[in-house]
């Protein structure tokens, strides 16, 4: 949910993971070859390039191919054969995205099992489908780590491609807010609290209709009751006497402290290090639980 920080990324590395010269040989085979030219002509082009790139220059490249011309197209750049090659997935991997950039409710993994090859329960998303724009199968851009709950809905997503938040250049976190109403101001083990989402970017409520964000945190209120009565129970002066008292001498900062005691990332940039971290942030900058910080809630 937080814009994906790309400074791991070196595009020329990523391209040489792939074949080129093989799919490029590939494609000059299919006849007839006017309609491959553009693919051809610009292939290493349209790996590379960033989505202004793709929707402005290459997006359309397809568009003259029957379906049966664009499975071909689709076979040969082959991404389900190099989503299994450490070398093409470790740049994924770099991007340190431990839960999915679209839900924050479901964990990714990358892990290397036998042969060399990469298993993973995470799906690289085609933010534009393969099947529609097989020429963009290994565009870096056009691939984003996320779970398989959220791959299984951004297939169906139809006329809203290309209108959903992307996680490489669209920052949901600073478009969207969760937020909870709450039936006392009590702390109680049965407090009742509602969780509600909202935005005015166009784009984000494409995520959160697509997604059904909304459906998915309004079951999750036993996360909110949870952070609002660990909120009252450990005020600013308890966390620093629990600091000071114990956790310093063991080298943990005061952040530290505040993240074990909500069990979760406080800080904007880890947002896509764990679960429910910007349910928790947000419903913390609520009622007013945060430091100067810009970057850290809590």
């Amino acid at each position: 949910m937080k814009k994906i920080d790309l400074s791991s990324l070196n595009i020329d590395e990523y391209f040489n993971s792939i074949d080129s010269n093989k799919i490029e040989q590939a494609l000059k085979k299919l006849r007839p070859r006017t309609k491959y030219k553009n693919i051809i002509d610009n292939l290493e082009a349209i790996i590379k390039a960033d989505l202004t790139e793709i929707e402005t220059q290459f997006k359309n490249f397809s568009n003259r191919l029957s379906k049966k011309e664009k499975k071909k197209v689709e076979e040969i750049f082959n991404y389900s054969g190099y989503r299994k090659k450490p070398n093409f997935m470790k740049h994924f991997k770099k991007l340190n995205i431990k839960s999915c950039p679209f839900c924050n409710n479901n964990y990714v993994y990358f892990y290397e099992q036998g042969a060399k090859e990469y298993n993973t329960l995470a799906t690289l998303e085609h933010y534009y489908p393969k099947v529609k724009y097989p020429h963009l199968s290994l565009s870096f851009y056009n691939l984003i780590p996320s779970c398989s709950v959220c791959n299984s809905k951004f297939r169906g997503s139809g006329e809203l491609v290309g209108q959903i938040a992307h996680p490489y250049f669209d920052d949901f976190d600073t478009n969207v807010e969760f937020w909870v109403s709450v039936d006392s101001m009590d702390i109680a083990k049965d407090i009742e609290l509602d969780i509600k989402i909202k935005s005015y970017n166009k784009k984000c409520n494409a995520s959160i209709e697509r997604f059904k964000l909304d459906k998915i945190y309004k079951q999750h209120n036993d996360i909110a009751k949870e952070i609002w009565n660990k909120a009252q129970l450990y005020n600013e002066s308890r966390i620093e006497e629990l600091h000071k008292e114990f956790y310093a001498k063991l080298d943990y900062t005061k952040e530290d402290v505040k993240n074990m005691i909500f069990c979760n990332y406080l800080n904007r940039d880890d947002i896509n290090k764990r679960n429910h971290s910007k349910l928790t942030q947000d419903i913390l900058k609520q009622w007013n639980l945060q430091n100067d910080s810009k970057q850290s809630v809590g």
